[in-house]
């Protein structure tokens, strides 16, 4: 190392330049490379203890010889190795003979670099232990040196400590406004319908959420593009212990692949062309509570192994960091694919599906529950009466044309149905005449009833479809093409059967 007279001077200008900054990791990167590029030592490393894990240090900078992080000194409980035992009897360890020192085991490492003095620093701040700082060099220190040294890990402890309320400052402040942002969403969401109905199939999908929703296990919600995915997402997380935490939603279809790990784990300032700060990804925010991950089938490959292991060891590492960071989530996932063909044609990962699919819940389609499609519409209607619309109903007649569309759009479908019918209704009933075209996949049983009565052997609709059909056209022909006079012979509206007219194509 430099001569005593100058290492006071050489120690400032470190110092200052790790005053300089108030991210940890830049304090950390300067107090190592400073004393390896200005000190002339052959390698400095420190070790920091962790909050979620207060008897190990984490090997968390190095330059010198090694900047690797990992390996067989990456992770020292306290007390174990000459590191572990600084930590726990805040001592300094100074050798100047580490080749004869029994305190220092890798013999062959250190004659293989030439090293012949460690010094090692607790890292204290008032009572608590941050972690070590540990030098090593090829010749011996003088006491003068070794002095100057600990005066250093001091300033050094002060600067760690400094920046680390820093970034648990500036982490809390992102976290809160992040989660303002979530709190307007759901405020402008609460006049929303929750979920409608009392059919059978709706019934065990409620059974199943009931069942799951205190535990805290993973769910995986699975139904057709419309069926209230998110709505049983968010009803599973007011019914679970969670409630007072978060819900963070995220769309993995509306993410471009580049930025999804950002979105979800986070990144650190510099990871990439415009990171110009830190950013709080979705895991961090829902710590406490539950993440609601929409369309997981649309995840990249590459991003649904850092997810699978956030799952199992319950840590993440934002893009561009080194630090681990625990995160106690719930997950909710939801897709209108299937997973397990997705599996099997490598589009998704085996082990993220077992640990996705711990409890699968289906989600019904609405052609499956028409009994829920009143209920459904007057529920719409109310709510968009809330929203400053005039309070409009559905007659009957426009409940039976909306009871036999099939819906491929499902709950969404409908409701954009009726937001449409009731803006062209011109009075404060919407009948069949409001309603937009439906082109229900029901046509392709007319085209079936065209040609007679449908075999015995025939599922029960496409009978019904078929009698109906013959029935309307009987109606038809004995009032001889006359709407109103067969509307009345079927005691129905003349709307209603221009609407079966039009469905079987009579």
């Amino acid at each position: 190392m430099k001569a005593a007279a100058g290492l006071e001077a050489t120690l400032g200008r470190v110092g200052l330049r790790m005053a300089r900054s108030l991210d940890l990791n830049d304090v950390l990167g300067e107090i190592t490379r400073g004393l390896v590029r200005d000190l002339e030592a052959a390698m400095a490393r420190i070790w920091l203890v962790r909050a979620e894990e207060p008897g190990v240090l984490r090997l968390v900078a190095s330059a010198g010889l090694s900047d690797r992080l990992d390996g067989s000194y990456a992770r020292i409980p306290i007390g174990s190795l000459k590191i572990g035992q600084i930590a726990a009897t805040r001592a300094p360890v100074c050798s100047n003979d580490v080749l004869e020192d029994p305190r220092f085991t890798d013999k062959a490492w250190l004659r293989d670099n030439g090293l012949v003095t460690c010094a090692g620093y607790p890292l204290e701040f008032d009572d608590e232990v941050l972690g070590v700082l540990a030098t090593f060099a090829r010749r011996p220190l003088t006491e003068l040196e070794l002095e100057w040294l600990g005066i250093f890990a001091a300033q050094a402890s002060v600067a760690i400590k400094n920046a680390r309320l820093f970034a648990e400052v500036t982490t809390l402040t992102r976290r809160l406004e992040a989660e303002n942002t979530y709190l307007k969403e759901e405020l402008g969401e609460a006049g929303r319908t929750g979920i409608v109905g009392r059919s059978a199939a709706l019934a065990r999908a409620l059974d199943a959420l009931g069942r799951v929703a205190p535990t805290r296990s993973t769910v995986l919600l699975h139904g057709e593009t419309g069926t209230g995915k998110e709505l049983f997402a968010r009803a599973l997380h007011e019914q679970s212990p969670r409630r007072a935490g978060p819900l963070v939603k995220v769309n993995c279809a509306a993410i471009a692949p580049s930025l999804v790990e950002s979105e979800l784990f986070g990144h650190e300032k510099g990871a990439f062309t415009g990171a110009v700060q830190r950013r709080i990804g979705r895991f961090e925010l829902a710590h406490g509570g539950t993440l609601f991950l929409d369309e997981i089938g649309e995840l990249p490959v590459e991003a649904q192994a850092k997810l699978l292991r956030v799952l199992s060891e319950h840590e993440l590492e934002r893009v561009g960091g080194a630090q681990p960071i625990p995160v106690d989530v719930r997950v909710v996932a939801a897709t209108h694919r299937d997973l397990a063909d997705d599996v099997k044609a490598g589009r998704f990962r085996a082990d993220l599906f077992f640990r996705l699919n711990v409890f699968p819940i289906e989600l019904p389609p609405l052609r499956d529950r028409r009994e829920d499609i009143p209920p459904l519409a007057g529920a719409f209607m109310a709510a968009l009466a809330g929203r400053g619309g005039a309070p409009k109903t559905v007659d009957d007649d426009a409940l039976a044309c909306l009871s036999a569309y099939d819906w491929p759009g499902n709950v969404r479908e409908l409701h954009n149905v009726l937001e449409r019918a009731s803006i062209l209704a011109r009075s404060d009933r919407i009948g069949v005449a409001d309603l937009p075209e439906l082109a229900p996949r029901a046509e392709a049983a007319g085209d079936e009833s065209e040609r007679g009565p449908a075999p015995p052997h025939a599922p029960l609709r496409e009978r019904v479809s078929a009698f109906e059909r013959s029935l309307v056209a009987d109606a038809l022909q004995r009032a001889e093409g006359n709407q109103s006079e067969a509307a009345r012979l079927l005691r129905t509206s003349r709307a209603t059967l221009q609407y079966k007219m039009k469905l079987y194509r009579l």
